[in-house]
């Protein structure tokens, strides 16, 4: 009856084809055709029908896995995309943090040696006011030092040029 090799399709363009060709019935919409070669074709056609049904749940069930593959693939990679966003935010939320950390601990530093600069300046300037006022009286000594000296060896006058040294 069926050949192995004939298609569903193919047996039931062979019927298009007979009832195209079959012989009018005057006056009607009618057509006569040979009942014995119709049946033989629709049994064909209803024989081949299970198989290619079959073949065609086989292939919706293989595209159905594929797809249902392909899905499982994509919602893997979306959420490793996912944890991934997570972790460059919460990376770029720690980068933030030490940022903000960095920025005040360098404000920090800076207010600190600001403040030992001028704790230093002052150091040096009371010392260098000590020094000063060590070097006046030191002076004011060599002042008085050198006027008693000068009145002892009558120096400020031009003829104690001309005594002789003891």
């Amino acid at each position: 009856m069926a050949d192995n090799d004939q298609g569903t399709l193919e047996v039931l363009t062979r019927i298009r084809a007979m009832v195209e060709q079959a012989k009018p019935v005057p006056m009607s919409a009618s057509c006569m055709v040979n009942r014995a070669q119709l049946l033989a074709l629709v049994d064909e056609a209803i024989t081949g029908l299970p198989k290619e049904l079959e073949h065609s749940r086989a292939v919706i069930a293989e595209r159905y896995a594929n797809n249902a593959s392909v899905r499982e693939q994509a919602e893997q990679i979306l959420e490793n995309a996912r944890a991934e966003a997570r972790e460059i935010a919460s990376v770029s939320a720690v980068a933030r943090l030490a940022d903000e950390q960095a920025a005040q601990v360098r404000g920090q530093a800076a207010q600190e040696a600001t403040a030992l600069r001028v704790e230093a300046d002052k150091y040096i300037d009371t010392r260098l006011a000590e020094f000063e006022a060590e070097l006046i009286r030191t002076q004011g000594q060599i002042k008085t030092m050198r006027t008693r000296l000068a009145a002892r060896s009558h120096l400020d006058h031009p003829e104690a040029e001309a005594l002789p040294d003891i």
